[in-house]
């Protein structure tokens, strides 16, 4: 039987790539032996990899990709040889004009689906039940997680309790004062904490080391600023629970199956509520609004639970 060549070309932000994963493990399923192509999000494609989701990846940035929207079609010899051997292109991206489905037709692409990244405003459904639809699948939230989980190694967890401070948006981050209450009451229960910071996070971390009491003792802080998200999700699996705002982090916690606290403000979590096996998303708008008491509350259930 012939080897079934796909490519899905996904953009947008960590978490936007990372909660198509199940969608693309499902693909994986549905054909004999698939070799899946993944253009993306350079920072998760290690991730996709590892976790055999993909075979082959290729930045989405690269310069060449942009061609997929030119008017004069796809010039690049790597990219049409791709594409001509490609049996399904599945590209969650905006078209308005056909210009991508034409150019990837034209390269060679025998079936090519394309739907926008993200469900119509006002449309409120999943995003893994909407992108699995667009290429009719049916893939529910609740058990989307396990598909992915299934190629992860799980190590056991300790007592430390990984928090992310930082998201894509300012509006999206509940303020660092609160997050700093929450680490000096692990504290004074004598739980670690895992701190972690992205590329954008930089002066949230710089604020929230500057505002922190000094550890009451060595080893109840640790801080993982800017690394692969290889090695923060190492990190992850070993931790009791997580806490973050919504962002890629949060989501590649809860894809990981580490207990996941995500504090929503603007999103709409019937649209991204993260992917896992235990997630409990707390909603205030606006976040500045949510006691740290509330979420302390949420930290004590997961400690009780595991």
């Amino acid at each position: 039987m012939k080897q079934t060549r796909i490519l899905v070309i996904r953009t947008g932000a960590i978490g936007d790539v990372l909660l198509a994963f199940p969608v693309l493990q499902a693909l994986r399923e549905e054909y004999f032996k698939p070799h899946v192509t993944l253009v993306s999000n350079a920072a998760v494609l290690p991730l996709a990899q590892a976790w055999g989701v993909a075979d082959e990846v290729f930045d989405y940035q690269d310069m060449c990709w942009s061609e997929l929207f030119a008017d004069g079609g796809i010039r690049s010899p790597a990219v049409r040889e791709l594409l001509a051997e490609i049996d399904l292109a599945i590209c969650w991206l905006r078209d308005p004009n056909g210009i991508v489905a034409r150019n990837v037709r034209e390269a060679g692409a025998r079936q090519v689906i394309i739907a926008p990244g993200r469900p119509l405003e006002g449309v409120s459904v999943h995003i893994v039940e909407y992108l699995a639809g667009t290429i009719g699948m049916r893939i529910g939230r609740g058990g989307a997680h396990k598909s992915v989980m299934g190629t992860i190694n799980r190590l056991s967890r300790d007592n430390t309790i990984a928090i992310h401070p930082g998201s894509g948006g300012a509006t999206k981050c509940w303020p660092v004062e609160h997050f700093v209450a929450v680490v000096e009451r692990l504290w004074r229960q004598d739980r670690p904490v895992l701190l972690l910071a992205g590329p954008a996070d930089d002066r949230r971390l710089e604020s929230m080391l500057g505002r922190i009491t000094r550890a009451p003792k060595a080893g109840l802080l640790q801080v993982l600023a800017n690394r692969p998200l290889l090695e923060v999700a190492s990190r992850l699996q070993a931790c009791r629970c997580y806490l973050g705002n919504d962002s890629g982090i949060t989501h590649l916690a809860a894809l990981l199956g580490v207990p996941t606290i995500a504090l929503f403000g603007p999103s709409d979590p019937a649209i991204w509520h993260p992917v896992g096996p235990a997630v409990k998303v707390i909603q205030e708008r606006p976040l500045e609004r949510l006691p740290v008491d509330t979420v302390m509350e949420a930290i004590e259930a997961f400690y009780k639970d595991t």
